[in-house]
């Protein structure tokens, strides 16, 4: 199902219920960025004016929400009554109440608490960013928005100066952007120690996947993400989950068309404890901070997951017309020692290759029609589940040190003179050419 086709469907079969419907007469905005909040506190507002100007105006669609395992009604008081404060601004486009945060950005309050009670906690911010979506996409259909990106960020993200100009230059066959991003210190030493070393680990669980020559190497973050119309629609939304729900779309994602890694400035993220998901950066950070010695957390997969599964992507041809049995032998001709191409050799039959590979070569007559449909199967979540599998087959987490003391290190370069956690996020920034 493609473009306009697939939008219609999607709005007849899978949009929430009860968005607010408008008729435009002419488009009102060319960008839409989509930003749920909950608990945030009222400078929120004031840092929104600094959204950046885009070619042709923005809507941002603020999604207020509450999930309903927090039983304090005035959860988001603070948030709702600066916005009232601010009424004089307000201002109808097409009859949409909008208030104008500055000359080229209106904002749109959906809040999903007043209209129709808490989220379910189990569908939390998913939830909320379908929602937003699901407004933005209704919006364009009906005339309202004339681009065709959903851009979706968070409460403590900053972005940078040329953030919608950037996609314009993405490919047309792409169905997604991810941003660069960092986190900047917010003052608390040890809150932003913690943070810079989770951020190093996303980075180093990336570093790995494309050491690993994996199609789906690339950042999963809900604060800098941007999808396109028609493949937000073919994926039939964000998954409604409370949290992990930037990962599953791009997992969906990267089967309808290509995910585009941006260069260039980076988004600039909040270091900050956070207890608004039960899992993602916020928790991570908490959880770190935990441990005595904080560079002591053992948060980083063994560089031999990442070799294992490098030797079973480079055997993919090959599994056209072998054997599942023979997984094992090949992986040892990629070099890897016995022992692990035995165990990658159970992992992959305890994940049911043997019937992923009965499909793949039924529906993948060439070459590259099997590898197409291998990689379906073997998309980022089963990458995820192999790397696990083989964590917890012997091959351990590690702490930094650890890390830094085996081969191969995994980093784009040698850092041998690179002082701290932040030095280190720095040298993989320069690999992937953020600034």
């Amino acid at each position: 199902m493609r473009g306009d086709l697939a939008r219609e469907r999607y709005l007849q079969r899978h949009i929430e219920a009860g968005l607010p419907a408008y008729s435009f007469s002419a488009p009102h905005w060319h960008n839409v960025l989509v930003l749920p909040a909950y608990r945030e506190a009222p400078d929120l507002l004031q840092r929104l004016t600094a959204v950046p100007a885009g070619s042709g105006t923005t809507l941002l669609i603020l999604v207020l929400n509450r999930p309903d395992s927090d039983p304090d009604p005035l959860a988001n008081a603070l948030l709702r009554t600066a916005l009232d404060k601010h009424s004089a601004n307000l201002v109808a486009r097409s009859g949409v109440p909008v208030l104008r945060l500055n000359t080229h950005t209106d904002l749109y309050l959906l809040d999903m608490e007043t209209l129709y009670g808490p989220n379910p906690a189990n569908c939390g911010v998913g939830l909320a960013r379908k929602a937003g979506c699901d407004l933005a996409l209704l919006w364009m259909n009906a005339g309202g928005i004339s681009g065709k990106w959903l851009c979706s960020t968070d409460a403590d993200a900053t972005l940078p100066a040329d953030y919608f100009h950037r996609l314009e230059d993405v490919a047309t066959s792409a169905a997604a952007a991810v941003f660069p991003f960092r986190h900047t210190p917010a003052g608390d030493s040890v809150c932003d120690h913690a943070t810079a070393l989770y951020e190093l680990r996303l980075h180093h669980y990336v570093l790995g996947l494309e050491y690993a020559r994996s199609p789906y190497a690339y950042h999963t973050l809900g604060s800098a993400l941007a999808i396109t119309a028609s493949a937000y629609a073919q994926v039939r939304g964000f998954p409604k989950r409370a949290g992990a729900e930037d990962f599953y779309v791009l997992n969906k994602l990267a089967k309808v068309g290509p995910i585009a890694r941006l260069q260039g400035r980076s988004i600039e993220l909040q270091s900050r404890r956070s207890a608004r998901v039960p899992f993602g950066t916020g928790p991570a950070v908490d959880s770190i901070m935990t441990n005595t010695q904080i560079d002591d957390a053992a948060l980083f997969y063994h560089p031999v997951c990442y070799q294992a599964l490098r030797a079973v992507l480079a055997v993919i041809p090959a599994l056209a017309q072998s054997p599942v049995t023979a997984i094992a032998q090949q992986c040892v001709a990629q070099d890897l020692p016995p022992d692990l191409a035995q165990q990658i050799q159970s992992v992959l039959t305890a994940m049911d290759i043997a019937a992923a590979l009965q499909h793949c070569r039924q529906h993948g007559k060439s070459s590259a029609q099997f590898q197409r449909q291998f990689h379906q199967w073997f998309d980022g979540f089963r990458t995820l589940k192999f790397i696990h599998a083989l964590r917890d087959a012997g091959w351990s987490q590690l702490s930094l040190q650890q890390l830094n003391a085996l081969q191969p290190m995994l980093w784009p370069s040698d850092h041998a003179d690179i002082t701290g956690i932040e030095g280190l996020c720095n040298s993989v920034r320069h690999h992937w050419g953020w600034r």
